[in-house]
């Protein structure tokens, strides 16, 4: 009996076990915009897939060529450029402009230093982004 006992225990706390677990697709994303980034998301409010966007050299980005990170949520993989919703700004002094066209062209949308927003003027109509030391 005692061969019986063990193996029931042992099915019994892996069945506790599996549903104790969350799913993959039910796990928290392991990207996040941390300070000194800024990110943009597939969905409004700050939901979905994300893409950080790196300061690098000072130079900004002029066209969006990326993908939104894997395994971030809705959305992951899909092109960055015309895609993303909402905006997150971690920079404590610059604001980020995300500009409807390539070159930093056309209508933008402002994301002030530490806020989040979604994004209106370029709501999924999005082609680059850049550093502005004022808001406006």
């Amino acid at each position: 009996m005692k061969p019986f006992r063990i193996v029931t225990a042992g099915a019994l706390a892996a069945a506790t076990l599996a549903i104790a677990l969350p799913s993959p697709a039910h796990a928290a994303a392991t990207v996040r915009c941390y300070p000194g980034r800024a990110c943009l998301y597939y969905n409004s409010n700050q939901a979905g897939a994300v893409a950080l966007m790196y300061y690098i050299e000072n130079l900004p980005t002029w066209e969006f060529t990326g993908t939104f990170n894997s395994g971030t949520g809705n959305g992951d993989k899909s092109p960055l450029k015309n895609n993303a919703a909402s905006a997150d700004s971690r920079y404590t002094s610059q604001a980020v402009r995300v500009h409807y066209n390539s070159w930093y062209k056309g209508a933008y949308d402002v994301v002030t230093a530490q806020s989040k927003r979604n994004l209106s003027a370029t709501y999924n109509q999005n082609a680059s982004w850049n550093y502005h030391p004022n808001p406006v």
